[in-house]
């Protein structure tokens, strides 16, 4: 009897253990796959800003980006979309929906121009979401690469959009 209740346990421990280690690994791929997806989308909307600066859309000073942080950890594993700030001078949140479209546009010609292609037709890159609060402009772009950001998109239209519920 003491025998069986030894293996038992064994067994147990040893699936804990590859529990745990399989998590270890998972999360690591996860991370290195984030990163290497927000250096990109860094890249990406800095050029996109500068766009508009040099079309005058937007000044220099409104310009100055904040480090992107990453939106993923409220939405689940695998959302690549990175939350960005500025400060905007006053009359940006009656601009909004003029920025986002500018923005996107910026964003489309930059995924063209270095041939950057996302999981769905068209940008690899989108402005997910533009809102201001606090004198700061914030702004949420979505990177493309996979499922689970489109399908990340697809909840905030529903969120977004009564119509669509």
């Amino acid at each position: 009897m003491a025998l069986i209740i030894e293996i038992i346990i064994g067994i147990i421990i040893a699936w804990v253990v590859y529990v745990l280690i399989h998590h270890m690994v998972v999360q690591r791929a996860t991370r290195i796959v984030r990163h290497s997806a927000q250096t990109e989308t860094d890249v990406a909307v800095r050029a996109a800003i500068q766009r508009l600066v040099n079309q005058e859309v937007l000044t220099e000073e409104e310009a100055q980006l904040s480090p992107s942080v990453t939106v993923a950890d409220v939405w689940g594993r695998g959302v690549m979309a990175f939350e960005y700030t500025m400060t905007v001078g006053m009359d940006t949140e009656k601009r909004l929906p003029q920025l986002e479209q500018a923005l996107n546009l910026a964003l489309d010609r930059f995924s063209a121009d270095h041939q950057i292609q996302g999981c769905v037709p068209g940008s690899a890159f989108i402005v997910s979401d533009i809102w201001v609060y606090e004198d700061q402009l914030h702004l949420d772009v979505a990177y493309l690469m996979n499922e689970s950001t489109v399908e990340y998109l697809q909840d905030l239209k529903k969120l977004n959009d009564p119509a669509v519920r």
